[in-house]
């Protein structure tokens, strides 16, 4: 049996669906609660404790954007079509509207989809530089969800690995619960300090 002097607990929390976090930990294993994770806190967490693998494929990702953007330059000036340079804008709408925390997210997703659709009409009709344009802003897109699917997978486990730190994330609203059967959402943003 714990001691409750050691810290707070899971079952301290007014309304939480799980008396313990072995039993909050069970659930996520078993899919029957989600653990949602604020992408900025799981970026910086990631930036500051991941290793590995995840980490080398989060960076090779942002140096392929960068890349990429000095590509479309170069290409551009060697070529003498300017119109390349736009790749760099397109890029960039893209990285902006690729954060899954975007409200539309689901509805960006799909015109991306549409992009890849548009890349290939584009390319087989001979309009070659709007259907590169069109690649770069699929590309940036999917990397910044690849870059953010490993941020936040690695966020998610590590939340699930310590009390602790979820009750932290959890208070300060880097992370939410989702009970999948009821559907409802347990959030506890950052309390008011008077």
């Amino acid at each position: 049996m714990r001691k409750r002097e050691q810290g707070p607990w899971v079952s301290d929390i007014p309304g939480f669906p799980y008396e313990s976090f072995a039993e909050l930990q069970q659930a996520a294993a078993g899919k029957k609660a989600t653990i949602g994770v604020d992408p900025l806190a799981a970026a910086e967490w990631s930036a500051a404790h991941s290793a590995g693998l995840a980490r080398i494929a989060v960076n090779l990702l942002s140096v392929l954007l960068v890349v990429a953007a000095g590509a479309a330059l170069v290409a551009a000036l060697l070529t003498h079509d300017y119109l390349l340079i736009a790749a760099i804008p397109s890029m960039a709408i893209a990285f902006y509207f690729s954060n899954p925390g975007y409200k539309y997210h689901k509805q960006v997703a799909v015109a991306v989809a549409a992009v890849v659709a548009v890349f290939v009409d584009m390319l087989v009709n001979g309009f070659v530089t709007p259907a590169i344009i069109a690649a770069y802003a699929a590309l940036t897109f999917a990397a910044v969800r690849a870059a953010g699917a490993l941020t936040n997978s690695a966020f998610r486990r590590h939340l699930l690995c310590d009390e602790s730190t979820f009750l932290e994330a959890f208070r300060t609203g880097s992370c939410s619960l989702r009970d999948n059967k009821s559907e409802q959402v347990y959030i506890h943003g950052p309390a008011d300090e008077d």
